[in-house]
């Protein structure tokens, strides 16, 4: 029920839902003294663009494609490399929040409902996380869940929080006993629209995919 009033609201424009989604614009590898080593960027990365980055994810099935079609393959430039890091390494990525912290108004008490995301990965060096039945493997998580919400960002100054406007921040760590290699990561966000307890509650995810190279030394 919650679900059919959600969709007559928001038709007729009483319910304030954010257009733009999120995704990971960039990563950084920093070394134990705290010291940036690297920067990187997801899979064919082309700027901070939603047509280019967003990957909606609604109703999965187990079958369903873990990353876009421009994700799918180790696709990197000069300009938009690929991350490298070393064992035990911290990586901070960013992303926007895209008004999903700070301005949603969504049922059923008018107010942002961000949700949470989890790094996953593919832990044996040169293989892919290609579906959603690999998303719902625990044996492939690396880190969280977390809140999308990191209690900072805001897309913009003006915000209920009074925040100033920053990027979202997500940090995680490489293993220590990790073995030099290609791994494949994967950023993925559930956003929940509408309460899960609720009838007919869409599953709704985005992810970003990445790669890091991890090497002995840099």
């Amino acid at each position: 029920m919650l679900w059919r009033i959600f969709t007559l609201l928001l038709t007729l424009g009483w319910i304030r839902s954010t257009a733009a989604h999120s995704w990971i614009d960039v990563l950084y590898a920093t070394d134990p003294n705290g010291t940036v080593t690297s920067v990187g960027y997801i899979r064919n990365y082309q700027g901070h663009i939603d047509a280019d980055e967003t990957y909606h994810l609604m109703d999965p099935t187990s079958t369903t494609p873990l990353c876009m079609t421009s994700q799918q393959s180790m696709t990197y430039s000069s300009m938009y490399p690929m991350l490298t890091a070393q064992p035990g390494d911290n990586i901070t990525a960013l992303y926007d929040e895209n008004g999903h912290v700070t301005v949603d108004q969504l049922p059923p008490d008018m107010q942002p409902h961000p949700g949470y995301y989890s790094w996953l990965w593919a832990s044996t060096n040169g293989t892919q996380l290609t579906t959603v039945a690999d998303m719902l493997n625990v044996d492939n998580l690396l880190a969280g869940p977390f809140s999308f919400d990191d209690g900072k960002c805001a897309v913009g100054n003006d915000n209920r929080y009074g925040r100033k406007a920053q990027p979202c921040v997500s940090t995680f760590y490489l293993p220590e006993d990790i073995e030099p290699g290609t791994y494949n990561i994967i950023w993925a966000w559930h956003f929940p629209k509408i309460p899960p307890c609720e009838q007919n509650a869409p599953v709704e995810f985005y992810t970003s995919c990445l790669d890091i190279q991890v090497v002995d030394s840099l």
